[in-house]
């Protein structure tokens, strides 16, 4: 079984370490596009300016899995385009890889068995996103099915269709007889699900919410989200963050009228190996984060 994972990634460095830990041992290839898209270009940013160039630089990489292409992009369509131009025609599964998914090493041994003996040509993954630290992940509509969908069947020739959902383009004349997975089924059989640290720090979300707002959901999005939201529900106390939650539904930045019921709850099972060995490190990072942005 030859896995590809594909990653796009743009001052990422919160838990790219980690996340190329976890998948290092079990890909046959890891495609990184590193670089701005328009919305940060526009700002003057031509490559990462945290610390992704030289995680992505560092990391060891004996077996010479890792292919980085550095380049500004139009969006992330095009992003995602750059790496599977390096992509080996023997690959089984493509596996879309944000730089804050991580995954468990028991889990990546069980995906791996269930794709040999299930042979899918799409499956989709359960996210627990965690959201202001490592402590509470998001309910409702981050749990929705396929919210993630994940891994792909290869075959040599193939490109992405788009990045918003991941859709893969399989080249003329290929009879591809299409078997999904979705999130839902792979959870109930499984048990496996991807540990999503996508609202954990400041700096991430602060970032995350300006080009949203900019360039992908604009109407969707709560205005002034990360000072309305965010930022008083990870320096306030339990009482604070339930007045939060109560009045948006929740705490994620799209409006409740978009997305429905989306609160937090207390994560209760154990973080990946990479996340465990780092959590020290991690929290301060955070607490760093927030004295940053304190008003």
């Amino acid at each position: 079984m030859k896995i590809a994972f594909g990653m796009i990634v743009f001052e990422g460095d919160y838990v790219l370490q980690q996340c190329l830990e976890q998948v290092y041992p079990f890909a046959e290839q890891i495609l990184i596009s590193e670089g701005p898209v328009e919305f940060w270009q526009r700002q003057g940013r031509t490559t990462s300016l945290d610390d992704t160039n030289k995680i992505l630089d560092e990391f060891p990489d004996p077996e010479n899995k890792i292919k980085v292409i550095h380049g500004q992009f139009k969006e992330k369509d095009d992003q995602c385009m750059a790496y599977m131009k390096h992509i080996n025609s023997d690959i089984d599964y493509i596996w879309n890889l944000d730089s804050d998914e991580i995954y468990k090493t028991e889990d990546l041994k069980k995906i791996i068995k269930f794709l040999k003996d299930e042979s899918p040509t799409s499956v989709g993954v359960r996210s627990c996103s965690f959201y202001g630290g490592l402590d509470n992940y998001l309910t409702g509509f981050e749990l929705n099915r396929d919210n993630f969908l994940r891994i792909f069947k290869y075959v040599e020739g193939s490109t992405w269709l788009t990045h918003r959902p991941p859709t893969i383009k399989y080249p003329p004349g290929i009879d591809i007889q299409h078997k999904h997975i979705d999130s839902e089924t792979l959870w109930n059989k499984t048990g496996i699900q991807m540990y999503h640290y996508s609202y954990v720090f400041p700096d991430q979300v602060y970032k995350k919410v300006n080009y949203y707002k900019d360039s992908v959901s604009k109407q969707n999005c709560i205005d002034d989200y990360f000072y309305k939201i965010y930022y008083p529900w990870i320096t306030g106390n339990n009482n604070q963050k339930k007045l939060i939650e109560d009045k948006f539904l929740g705490v994620h930045e799209f409006l409740p009228s978009v997305r429905g019921d989306c609160y937090t709850a207390p994560f209760a099972l154990s973080h990946p190996e990479s996340i465990n060995k780092s959590i020290s490190d991690l929290n301060s990072k955070i607490s760093n984060q927030i004295e940053k942005y304190k008003k």
